[in-house]
């Protein structure tokens, strides 16, 4: 796998991630129905929003991505990774590089993204080597 192979393996990993089933199961009676907000609907509508599943073979290549995160020894640049594969996911336009950076504390998007692009760099080497 190549740089930009792996940016796209983690960004697919994290839309399964959050496609995945919630680790606490929302109780039964705990939450009120979802209802439009339109002053002509009265909470009947034809339209459902469909609930996307993740199939094995994502499930799979999720393992494996968090796997490879495990090789590296610096937890910030798993957090790094990881944040910006969440910021890109189910968006078209790429990761949030000035969201991340002020979470990160740092004036300048482009450092985050060039630390991004460092820790991709030490990941693929090491799963090369692995492999």
């Amino acid at each position: 796998m190549n740089i930009s192979e792996l940016h796209d393996f983690f960004i697919e990993a994290a839309t399964t991630e959050r496609k995945l089933p919630y680790p606490i199961r929302k109780q039964k009676m705990s939450n009120w129905p979802d209802h439009l907000q339109e002053w002509s609907a009265y909470g009947y509508s034809t339209t459902r929003t469909p609930v996307i599943k993740a199939t094995p073979d994502e499930i799979s290549r999720w393992e494996k991505a968090i796997t490879y995160t495990i090789e590296l020894s610096d937890q910030e640049e798993r957090k790094l990774i990881w944040a910006v594969a969440h910021s890109a996911a189910f968006r078209d336009r790429g990761p949030r590089w000035s969201k991340i950076a002020k979470i990160l504390g740092l004036n300048d998007p482009r450092i985050v993204k060039r630390r991004y692009q460092d820790a991709l760099v030490k990941l693929h080497y090491k799963t090369k080597a692995f492999q």
